[in-house]
């Protein structure tokens, strides 16, 4: 079980979010049940009460106000991804998503296992990903995520360099 206890996060789009339901619930119980995945949700993290004031600040073009929120909020989240083994971003075709494209960015960059899930399907993630991620870290489903998850879960990637750390490989 080469997963229990490694620190992961979950992107995905918050402010833009149109959904009618969290589609955070089925994946948070699934990594943290199943697998015993340290699980960091933005979304559920306790910054999210600024969320009232950056509105107020936006409507009444108070920059400085939604400057000095936005900071701490970007500054909290990618802290928490510099701390994670890896991350796991949600990418809902055609959904605009700021932070998370930042938060994947700066994961790869750091060359940590950074995969994407895009629920209407992998060829639907946006083209210039396929650029920077090895398209084997992308997913049309989570049931394909949990798979490869079982995989990396039994050893069966240890040759995928970025898996080298949860693998206590270097």
């Amino acid at each position: 079980m080469y997963l229990k206890g490694k620190r992961c996060y979950l992107a995905g789009p918050i402010e833009a979010d149109v959904t009618t339901h969290n589609w955070r619930t089925d994946p948070k119980r699934v990594l943290k049940e199943e697998f015993e995945i340290d699980l960091f949700d933005p979304h559920e993290d306790p910054k999210e009460q600024w969320v009232p004031h950056i509105v107020t600040c936006r409507e009444a073009k108070d920059y400085d106000g939604m400057t000095r929120i936005a900071r701490d909020f970007v500054r909290k989240d990618l802290s928490v991804v510099d701390r994670s083994d890896f991350i796991i971003a949600c990418l809902p075709y055609r959904v605009p998503t700021t932070g998370t494209v930042h938060e994947i960015v700066n994961s790869s960059n750091a060359k940590k296992p950074t995969m994407i899930v895009c629920p209407e399907g992998k060829e639907k993630v946006p083209i210039w990903y396929y650029g920077f991620i090895d398209h084997n870290f992308m997913f049309g489903s989570w049931e394909d995520l949990y798979t490869y998850l079982r995989e990396v879960n039994d050893g069966k990637h240890r040759d995928e360099r970025r898996w080298s750390y949860v693998y206590g490989l270097i």
